[in-house]
Order: structure tokens, then sequence, then C-alpha cells
């Protein structure tokens, strides 16, 4: 049983406060509009289930995504998902449930990029805010996650230009 991953970056955040701490920073404006155009070319996503870094960047990226993608499950937040470390995600990654065949998971680089990189063929130089990795796993558990056995199936980097 084949089991779809999309890793989603999140979308640009606001530095304009200087007293936040990082975990607290907002979505700028363009990071919105970045995320609804995502979500406009991602379409309908009933049956993926979402899992975001408790950041608030992350968090409003994840109920902009739920909401314009027509998830029908609810947002979940996983702690350790607040990590720029690729292995740290990795390990996020295994312990996803197996029962859920589509996952979208919002997180941090450099963990994103990095992760991509090992996982895939295509190299990236910098997965952008809002920018989206959809792999596929040829296995029924998420604790196989791979390069050996995950297929990059497609990419957006630049949502608001249309362009995959």
């Amino acid at each position: 049983m084949n089991k779809t991953l999309r890793l989603i970056r999140h979308a640009k955040s606001s530095w304009q406060d200087a007293q936040l701490h990082d975990i607290d920073r907002p979505l700028k404006p363009k990071g919105v509009r970045r995320t609804l155009a995502l979500a406009a070319q991602l379409g309908p996503l009933p049956q993926t289930r979402i899992f975001t870094s408790p950041a608030r960047r992350a968090l409003d990226t994840a109920h902009i995504l739920h909401t314009e993608c027509q998830v029908s499950g609810t947002v979940e937040v996983i702690p350790a998902l607040y990590t720029f470390d690729a292995v740290d995600l990795m390990d996020c990654l295994h312990l996803l449930p197996d029962e859920c065949s589509d996952i979208s998971v919002v997180g941090h680089n450099p963990a994103m990029t990095i992760l991509v990189n090992q996982l895939s063929s295509h190299q990236f130089d910098n997965l952008v805010t809002a920018g989206y990795v959809e792999l596929s796993l040829q296995s029924a558990h998420w604790h196989n996650v791979a390069a050996n056995n995950v297929t990059l199936e497609r990419f957006i980097l630049r949502p608001e230009l249309g362009n995959a």
C-alpha cells in the first residue's frame, strides 16, 4: 500500500515585532497570499491529515490549507515538529500513524530542505516559504520512510506564480 507524504514549509513570517519569541511569529500578508495560492493549486484534499509544528507561522499555514483544501480531519500539532534538524524531522515522520495513507506535514527549514534532499533524487537549493514537496512511499508503514522507497511526485516552489 502506497502512502502520500506532503512536506510543506511554513509560509513567510513576520519579523516586525522584535520582542516576539521565534515560536510566536505570525505570517506576513505575503505569507497568507502564498498559502492561499498553494491551496488553490493543490485543490481539495479531504483525505489528507495535517500535522504541524506548534510555531504560530506553521499553525497559520496549516489552518489556511485545512480550510482552503477542504481537509476533513482536524489540524494536529506535534511539538517535536518545531525543529530545524532533519534527523529530528525524520524521527517524527517515522512515528506517524500507519492508518493514515495521506499526510501533510508543515514545518521549518533547514530541516525540510535537508530531508527532501536526502529522500529525493532532485536536489533543492532551498525549500522556499510555502514550498511544497509531494512524495509517495512504497510501504504500509511510515517508519519505512527512506530514500530507497520514496519517489518524488511533484513540487511547487512559487505557488503565487502558478508554477509547479
